[in-house]
């Protein structure tokens, strides 16, 4: 979250529609992978465009990134949506550590898990998290074989962990992702704050910023994107669009049009700083 209030960023499944090269494709959700974790994103929610449907490859590559590098190979098999997955960038989020040696763990520390054992509830589980070999989850809950989870190391003699909520991390811990049918019928339902964002909207004013982090401060915020073809006005009802805060976050652009990647970047950037200044 971009310092309080759950984001979220809503692209269409289009995103990738000008390019056929795999590569680029792949390239182009990796930005957008990296620049939600740059600023902290808690969600990337892909809604469907008629004229373009690549959601499964654009919500197979945001995964992919998004997962753990130690996790990958248990939990994605070979396909060819991930053929290019290795020219993503990093994200080197705190989910993402770089070490994978017990000797470096520290109680407290946390660690997304897979587990790989599924023993008894009372005897708990063995899970991996990325080290030398698997450690023993104590819990009363039953886990299965495969299942992905969160995990805090409380013992290292004898080393063990145990299941967290993702609610009780305290720092950022990567995005979720998510595939709607329809952008219109989400807004419409949604009872967070909703950035559209347009070349035709309102300039982003620091009044105007200000006034909608501390909307989305208190409810969430949701920013949505328009695809490479068409803006977000075409996914909207006009009495939905009515209804959001439509904003221009690159007034006076030098060019005569802005990729979604770019736009991305920009509108957060300024969303942080302005949640920055509010503290």
């Amino acid at each position: 979250m971009i310092g309080g209030g759950e984001t979220s960023i809503l692209i269409p499944s289009s995103t990738t529609m000008e390019s056929a090269d795999e590569r680029i494709r792949t390239l182009k959700v990796g930005q957008i992978a990296r620049a939600a974790a740059v600023f902290r994103v808690d969600r990337i929610v892909i809604y469907r465009d008629d004229q373009f449907d690549d959601s499964r490859f654009i919500s197979r590559v945001l995964q992919y990134a998004e997962t753990p590098q130690y996790l990958r190979k248990r939990l994605f098999p070979r396909e060819r949506a991930l053929r290019y997955v290795g020219i993503l960038p990093p994200l080197r989020t705190p989910h993402h550590p770089t070490s994978s040696k017990v000797s470096t763990l520290k109680v407290g520390e946390y660690r997304v898990g897979l587990v790989v054992d599924e023993v008894g509830s009372d005897d708990g589980a063995w899970v991996d998290i990325g080290v030398e070999r698997p450690l023993p989850l104590k819990t009363a809950m039953r886990f299965s074989a495969g299942q992905r989870l969160n995990v805090r190391i409380f013992s290292l003699k004898p080393l063990a962990a145990e299941p967290v909520d993702r609610s009780e991390i305290p720092h950022y811990w990567g995005y979720e992702t998510e595939v709607i049918q329809n952008l219109d019928d989400h807004v419409r339902s949604t009872d967070r704050v909703v950035v559209a964002t347009s070349r035709h909207g309102k300039p982003a004013t620091p009044d105007l910023l200000r006034q909608t982090v501390r909307a989305g401060r208190r409810r969430g915020l949701e920013v949505a994107f328009g695809s490479p073809a068409r803006g977000v006005d075409a996914f909207l009802s006009s009495e939905t669009m009515e209804g959001c805060c439509v904003i221009n976050t690159i007034p006076h652009q030098g060019t005569e049009t802005v990729r979604l990647e770019e736009a991305i970047v920009a509108t957060l950037s300024q969303v942080n700083l302005m949640r920055s200044l509010e503290g």
